[in-house]
């Protein structure tokens, strides 16, 4: 038991700027102890540290709000412009098709007019457009 070392020391060094920790300097700037290093003065002298604690926390999140403010109204401008783009490019292929449906029942009407009007000319068009096609993908067949 003589091996072992007392933690005396180490317990009194907490908020004193040579301990090593980065945030020293706000941890030893507590008054709640007068006499002591670091201002800690017995058991209630933690409660001291904790407050200096808090005190860093609550800068830290009021520094914070306008960031995290600034981010969110980016966020919402963003999502507002895309949302937009969306609305403007829904109402143009809406606008397309309703132009392609016209242009459809357009040539399928003045088609069944042709039809109805020379009904040998189609057949003999459509026969010709037949073997065309047969013969373009028969080509293409053979080589695969």
């Amino acid at each position: 038991m003589d091996n072992q070392k007392s933690n005396e020391g180490s317990a009194r060094n907490v908020g004193t700027e040579g301990s090593g920790s980065s945030m020293g300097k706000d941890l030893g700037s507590s008054k709640s102890g007068a006499g002591s290093p670091g201002g800690i003065s017995g058991p209630g002298g933690m409660s001291g540290m904790g407050q200096d604690l808090h005190k860093t926390i609550d800068k830290a999140a009021d520094a914070a709000q306008p960031v995290v403010e600034r981010l969110a109204t980016s966020a919402h401008e963003g999502v507002d412009k895309m949302s937009g783009a969306l609305t403007d490019a829904h109402a143009r292929l809406e606008e397309k098709t309703r132009a392609l449906t016209e242009a459809y029942q357009h040539f399928a009407e003045t088609g069944r007019g042709y039809v109805r009007t020379s009904p040998a000319t189609s057949v003999m068009v459509a026969m010709a457009a037949g073997f065309v096609l047969a013969k373009l993908l028969s080509g293409r067949s053979d080589r695969y």
